[in-house]
């Protein structure tokens, strides 16, 4: 048997084993594929994706507690900021009627 031979038989015995390998992945995800499908994949990787988010975000949370805190005491005062202005006003009105 020649060298190109020996090559060629080397090569087919590669590419048989990258094909059964790939046939083997193939065959796993058709039948997770099958199991779940294409909905229960999407809706298992949005899980994922938002259990990673949550992490991370309890992790600043506790690297940075006054920086959330006092974040969240901003948006708190800007949601309330007209009831707040108009608790001001009468406030301010029942004083100047006191010193009339």
């Amino acid at each position: 048997m020649g060298k190109q031979a020996a090559q060629v038989l080397v090569d087919r015995a590669a590419r048989d084993a990258a094909k059964a390998k790939f046939d083997g992945h193939y065959q796993a995800f058709r039948a997770d594929m099958d199991e779940r499908g294409i909905g229960g994949r999407i809706a298992d990787e949005a899980l994922d994706q938002a259990k990673l988010m949550f992490d991370e975000a309890v992790a600043v949370v506790e690297e940075h507690p006054a920086a959330i805190g006092g974040t969240l005491a901003a948006l708190v005062l800007w949601f309330l900021r007209n009831p707040i202005i108009d608790l001001a006003q009468r406030l301010l009105d029942s004083a100047r009627d006191r010193v009339s």
